[in-house]
């Protein structure tokens, strides 16, 4: 039997890996086909982009709370964070680029791409929030501290994701 000694870090990496691999292949083969690319890249883009998001800024979330209550194990949280940019820039980039070079001659405009960026920085804030304040009830647990102050360190582990949405809804 196979022992995992951190097994977050390991399902980090699949999560971030699994959109990297897959979306961008599967735009090239859809691009080559008779469908329908406006929907479908729309999809795509929003599905894979999503995907990399939520645990990009769930873990943003956790690193801060980390940092509020001094608690010294934050390598996993710097890990994710680095892997999960790095992934994100080369999905946005391979994307990007099939996007301007499968789309010459179509009537794709980059409002669509704009678009998909903007829904899915959304959709992830969301459910990335959502999914922290569970976690953030099981992590303060642990320590005595009163509702208060509770209360101040989780509205300020979640500003992160907040003003992204906020900036997202009015600038992107």
């Amino acid at each position: 039997m196979i022992k995992i000694e951190n097994i977050d870090s390991l399902k980090i990496s699949y999560i971030y890996f699994f959109p990297v691999v897959f979306f961008p292949f599967l735009n090239i083969y859809e691009f080559r086909t008779d469908t329908d690319i406006k929907s479908w890249f729309f999809r795509n883009l929003l599905v894979s982009f999503t995907v990399i998001l939520i645990p990009l800024f769930l873990t943003s979330s956790m690193l801060i709370t980390k940092f509020l209550y001094q608690d010294k194990n934050k390598a996993t949280e710097y890990r994710s964070i680095g892997l999960g940019l790095l992934c994100f820039t080369f999905l946005i980039g391979s994307n990007y680029y099939q996007f301007q070079k499968f789309t010459l001659g179509s009537t794709l405009s980059i409002d669509y791409y704009r678009m998909a960026l903007m829904v899915s920085l959304l959709i992830a804030c969301f459910i990335s929030s959502v999914y922290f304040t569970l976690k953030y009830k099981k992590y303060s647990q642990k320590y005595l501290v009163d509702f208060n102050a509770k209360a101040m360190k989780f509205m300020v582990s979640v500003a992160i994701p907040f003003f992204i949405s906020v900036t997202t809804f009015f600038i992107v």
